[in-house]
């Protein structure tokens, strides 16, 4: 009866919606009980001192370089490691760090553009995430982070403190087995009040990010081959910011351009840019930080992309 004719690029843009957003539910839902579980379990002084100081970078960008998150899906861990009062540097390390470098990414790397472009691409983004974590500390850009998340939950606390609520008091007078069964729908309830509190901000970046990825086809970069590289490196690390790819969906997408033409130095321009951050992690940092701090981290993100880019290029 009805006849409807759904364009190429819209029915793209839906499925990219569809499958982004269900993705990011999931990981994020899931993520974020899983570090509220290890805050409660895990002594916040022992968080402390793994993350602080000179090791605390080691500790952070090893961390990042172990956990398969893309630039949204390691908000909710970030989130836990602010919880935990760990140091400001080492958290903001394993925010540029987690999304740029795993086993999975490095591998995929290697395959396509052998060691030597894989070793400085991993040199690069370690290095400049411990020296963007290291200056962001020492500028003091913690204060831009937004008071609520500094704010102890009810879960954080044990189970004979003063929490808000009836929870504290159920927790007191039921059994060890209850009260693990108790702190397990608290955290629950939690988990899913910080899901709703960040679910419009996913849904207005991933829907962005559909648009783009649905209207901005791979033949678009194709034809940026023929610009000076020293202008198409910032370009392309400023299109990059604004797409949203994990650097394992980029590196096919790389390949491809590569047997087009393009530049190395602009290839890896683009996937650090557009892995490292995207406009979606862009709209949903903005619940977590302060303008100051969110444009610090762009800035950073594109500072590091165009070195990359330049120094494999000349390299």
């Amino acid at each position: 009866m009805f006849n409807f004719n759904i364009s190429k690029e819209l029915s793209e843009a839906i499925d990219f919606f569809v499958g982004t957003f269900s993705e990011l539910v999931i990981l994020f839902v899931g993520i974020s009980f899983i570090v509220s579980f290890i805050n409660q379990k895990l002594p916040a002084n022992t968080v402390k001192r793994l993350l602080s100081g000179n090791r605390g970078y080691s500790v952070a960008v090893c961390l990042g370089a172990v956990t398969p998150f893309c630039s949204c899906s390691t908000l909710p861990m970030t989130i836990g490691l602010i919880k935990a009062r760990a140091a400001f540097g080492p958290i903001m390390a394993f925010l540029f760090t987690s999304p740029l470098l795993n086993p999975f990414i490095v591998g995929l790397f290697w395959i396509s553009f052998g060691p030597k472009i894989t070793l400085i691409y991993a040199v690069f983004v370690i290095t400049l995430a411990v020296l963007s974590g290291y200056l962001l500390q020492k500028l003091k850009f913690d204060r831009y982070i937004r008071q609520e998340l500094l704010a102890p939950s009810c879960s954080d606390k044990t189970i004979n403190s003063s929490c808000s609520g009836d929870d504290s008091k159920e927790l007191g007078k039921e059994n060890m087995g209850h009260s693990m069964q108790l702190k397990g729908m608290i955290l629950l309830k939690e988990t899913l009040t910080q899901f709703v509190s960040f679910m419009p901000y996913m849904v207005l970046g991933v829907a962005i990010g559909a648009l783009l990825h649905g209207y901005v086809p791979v033949s678009f970069f194709g034809k940026l081959s023929s610009i000076a590289s020293y202008w198409l490196i910032p370009i392309t690390a400023i299109i990059g910011v604004f797409l949203y790819v994990r650097a394992s969906t980029m590196v096919p997408i790389a390949a491809a351009l590569a047997a087009k033409g393009m530049s190395m130095g602009a290839i890896m321009s683009l996937t650090i840019g557009g892995a490292g951050a995207s406009l979606p992690e862009m709209i949903m940092m903005k619940k977590m930080f302060h303008w100051p701090l969110l444009l610090a981290f762009i800035g950073l993100v594109f500072t590091t992309a165009c070195l990359t880019g330049f120094a494999i290029e000349f390299m």
